[in-house]
């Protein structure tokens, strides 16, 4: 599969089967994530695999978070490690967009490997940090699900190029 046929193929799965994702699989994922590139190649990432059942259920209950998170076999928990108080030139910070690749990244490898995702960003960041003794000082960005969907809707269309993109002025 190619890059773009792995974009083209990627969809929000909200439902899963109980079948356990290969090692192999999950591996090639966070490769994927390894490589990402950063502002700087900081490399201010950790990413947390949480397979286990008592962990992804507390983290659905007091994270007020989607049932999708105990469906899924795996559930990856995106953290900025430090600087995250850096402000770019441009007024963003600068760990949200390392953050947004590195999960975007995830998504296109996992698409390519056969697996099916749905990132999380609806959760309480306080209540994951306690469940996975996550310090004070990281952000907890942006949570993947990940596994093998339990139902086989079509990805959603997407707006045209010509909906999305202009040259030289807004």
């Amino acid at each position: 599969m190619t890059t773009m046929e792995a974009m083209a193929a990627r969809r929000s799965v909200r439902s899963y089967t109980p079948r356990k994702v290969e090692e192999d699989k999950l591996e090639r994922v966070l490769e994927a994530v390894r490589l990402t590139p950063s502002r700087h190649n900081e490399q201010n990432i950790r990413v947390i695999v949480v397979r286990e059942e008592a962990l992804k259920k507390k983290i659905c209950q007091q994270a007020k978070t989607q049932p999708m998170v105990e469906q899924a076999d795996v559930l990856l928990v995106f953290c900025a490690t430090d600087q995250t108080d850096f402000m770019m030139p441009c007024g963003q910070y600068g760990y949200v967009v390392d953050m947004a690749l590195a999960t975007g990244f995830a998504l296109v490898e996992a698409a390519d490997q056969g697996l099916d995702t749905c990132i999380v960003c609806a959760f309480e960041e306080a209540a994951v940090k306690a469940v996975l003794a996550i310090p004070e000082s990281a952000r907890v960005v942006s949570m993947v699900v990940m596994g093998y969907g339990a139902d086989d809707s079509p990805r959603r269309e997407k707006k045209t190029l010509e909906q999305i993109v202009s040259y030289e002025h807004f």
